[in-house]
């Protein structure tokens, strides 16, 4: 027993192993996750998570470089990465007005697909550059849309004693992405990939995120002011890079 001392009191507390109890809790908490009422949501989160952030990765690391590949000058290759950024400021702006109309998933599905379609139209206008760097706009809009959509849905959908856990480890399988996306478009480049290709694959890879939130379950309820947090630290982040 250890004692306490408070002026003329003492209080015997019993004495607690500091590492088991808090290594068996997050380990039930991480087992919460795969529960049967959280498994879909916790496999399809997670997917969704990986798959958006490798795209908006991509997009954010090596749209200037794969823009001077595909035959602009490096001034103009700069000028379409910041189209990007541009984009991107407005990007979770026109997803939460949307959201105020339709349903957050039914939204985050349309501008995941629409993510996919734009990048593969983005890249092959590079000849025509008015077109590239509107078309640039779109992609940072929607892409950057997609990232504020998951930071929106993920906390509604679980439980308040698990979304914590849920939401800290779809966004750890999302920083997965977030690290393998510059490092397979570099290797795929070496191995003669053009930019037209990578940004095929790319699109293929944000489709399996629409098909994933194609696949989840409407939330009942958005959780005010976390997403926009959690967002707001993401994008800030990935633009220091």
């Amino acid at each position: 027993m250890l004692k306490l001392r408070l002026s003329a009191d003492t209080v015997l507390l019993p004495e607690v192993d500091g590492r088991t109890p808090v290594r068996g809790v997050k380990g039930q908490q991480l087992t919460a996750l795969f529960a049967p009422s959280n498994r879909r949501a916790t496999t399809l989160i997670w997917v969704a998570f990986f798959a958006t952030m490798f795209g908006f990765y991509f997009v954010n690391s090596w749209t200037p470089k794969l823009l001077v590949t595909a035959g602009m000058s490096e001034s103009q290759g700069v000028i379409g990465g910041l189209m990007l950024t541009l984009g991107g400021t407005f990007g979770s702006l026109l997803f939460g007005v949307l959201t105020t109309k339709w349903q957050a998933r039914k939204v985050l599905l349309v501008f995941t697909v629409l993510s996919s379609i734009t990048m593969v139209v983005f890249i092959s206008a590079v000849g025509i550059l008015a077109l590239a760097f509107v078309m640039g706009i779109v992609v940072g809009m929607l892409i950057n849309g997609c990232i504020a959509g998951l930071y929106t849905l993920a906390p509604a959908s679980y439980a308040p004693q698990t979304r914590g856990t849920g939401v800290g480890w779809a966004i750890g399988i999302g920083r997965f992405g977030a690290i393998l996306a510059p490092l397979a478009a570099g290797s795929l480049l070496d191995a003669s990939w053009t930019p037209g290709q990578l940004y095929l694959g790319v699109g293929v890879v944000v489709l399996v995120a629409a098909i994933a939130v194609g696949f989840m379950r409407s939330p009942k309820g958005i959780i005010p002011g976390v997403s926009a947090d959690m967002h707001a630290h993401e994008t800030t982040g990935s633009h220091g890079r």
